[in-house]
């Protein structure tokens, strides 16, 4: 992505922002190991800062590792927006429908016993509308296929507590009640898997990631030993109450020390569930069985230098230097929301109000009472968020202003649920991150 030279106005700008960027990473209460933003203008990349550390050794801080413009991380779901664009490639190929019965794909039938005559279609998955729940795990060993969630006499089955219901007199069929469900991708992914013949990964870097020039991956054992000393581990507070400088960080994901990892085998992961992270052998795997693997929903590791280009792809309707990825039309059918919260119907859960209004694969901030940017200026931007692990990141824009954000930190200091936002359903991290940007930045937005 071509980069603007900044002006003089633009560089006393710059200026304000970079030092609230340096007063969040060095924060005495809640500090971040390190942090990454970026900030588009005309469809271009404005400016781009990193500051703090990717790499953190507290024994021994002279062999801290700076945090960069090409530093991987584990991107969370944001790893969502990736794999929507792999569907509506599959769609304009005339490969997948998006309000077909995704039954068809799956080779079951996927039905919610509580709406057992509804069809689950793509456009519900990837809004998060379908009437699918996470329940007490959404990410499986590979010899478990995906249909032992949904079927009564399946593994995971669990008395049915991967489907949502409506005792309590709301409304949560398919396509009318939204709730934010990793599982979802992995039934994504299963799709993508049953209908190529390639693994969820391999599917992925084929036919998205390297047309888009990236060598980003959903597997770490793509990794040259070189790229994973450039990928940075997400940290957490070792002490987990408070911020404790004498045993400061925790590395909770992808600490591998620069040694190079086995492609044929992979973390089995349930972040925002809990419970330990089990690495399990591939060789017996089946393709098209479980699309949960690789975390459809949150497991690609890709830098900020890389993430420009999925901001490209929406600032230019499709294009990535030049190359056309999506259509302007799948782009616009992306940015159209499938679903808006409705107070009356309560056809919704908005995690504290910070999740308003869905689309496929991308969420559109409107600048309501609790999802917004800034306290006292309504800016509205859809993309996406992404948090796991001490990660906590956004890739947000406005494509008819052809302007943007995009901030990343790599840990947190301080437990997040003493620290949600005071005026959003963000957190104060992000909250902070947003404001130096958008009000140093953007101030006529």
């Amino acid at each position: 992505m071509e980069k603007i030279l900044p002006d003089l106005r633009q560089s006393a700008q710059i200026s304000a922002l970079e030092n609230d960027l340096r007063a969040i990473v060095n924060d005495p209460v809640m500090p971040v190991p390190g942090c990454g933003v970026m900030a588009f203008q005309d469809g271009k990349l404005l400016y781009e800062g990193c500051f703090g550390f990717r790499r953190v050794d507290a024994a021994h801080p002279e062999n801290n590792l700076p945090f960069r413009t090409d530093t991987r991380f584990r991107t969370a779901s944001i790893s969502k927006v990736f794999s929507a664009v792999g569907v509506m490639q599959l769609v304009e190929q005339g490969t997948l429908d998006l309000d077909a019965d995704v039954s068809v794909y799956l080779g079951f039938r996927l039905r919610n016993p509580n709406y057992p005559d509804e069809p689950i279609t793509l456009r519900m998955l990837l809004s998060h509308t379908s009437s699918i729940r996470d329940g007490s795990v959404y990410s499986t060993p590979p010899e478990d296929n995906i249909e032992q969630f949904f079927l009564p006499d399946g593994k995971y089955y669990a008395g049915g507590e991967h489907f949502a219901g409506s005792s309590d007199g709301i409304d949560r069929g398919p396509g009318r009640f939204f709730a934010y469900t990793n599982l979802n991708y992995g039934i994504i992914g299963t799709i993508f898997e049953r209908i190529s013949g390639l693994r969820f990964d391999e599917y992925m870097k084929k036919n998205v990631l390297e047309p888009m020039g990236l060598q980003a991956s959903f597997n770490v054992g793509d990794f040259t030993a070189q790229q994973l000393h450039d990928l940075s581990p997400l940290y957490q507070s070792k002490n987990g109450d408070r911020w404790d400088a004498s045993q400061p960080w925790a590395a909770q994901i992808d600490d591998y020390q620069d040694q190079v990892q086995p492609r044929d085998k992979v973390l089995i992961t349930n972040p925002d569930l809990g419970g330990e992270n089990v690495l399990a052998d591939l060789s017996a795997y089946r393709i098209g069985d479980n699309g949960t693997l690789f975390s459809p929903q949150g497991g690609l590791r890709i830098s900020m230098e890389e993430l420009q280009a999925l901001a490209e792809l929406f600032l230019t309707d499709g294009l990535v230097n030049g190359n056309r990825i999506l259509s302007k039309e799948s782009v616009d059918t992306m940015f159209t929301p499938c679903w808006t919260y409705d107070p009356q119907k309560q056809n919704g859960d908005t995690y504290d109000g910070l999740m308003t209004c869905y689309g496929p694969g991308i969420q559109k901030f409107t600048s309501g009472q609790r999802d917004r940017f800034l306290p006292e200026r309504n800016v509205v931007m859809s993309g996406h968020f992404g948090e796991a692990y001490g990660l906590l990141a956004g890739l947000f824009v406005d494509r008819q202003r052809k302007c943007g954000i995009f901030y990343v930190i790599n840990g947190q200091g301080a437990p997040d649920t003493e620290h949600h936002g005071n005026y959003s359903g963000m957190y104060q991290w992000e909250e902070r991150l947003c404001s130096a940007l958008l009000d140093n930045l953007f101030p006529e937005l």
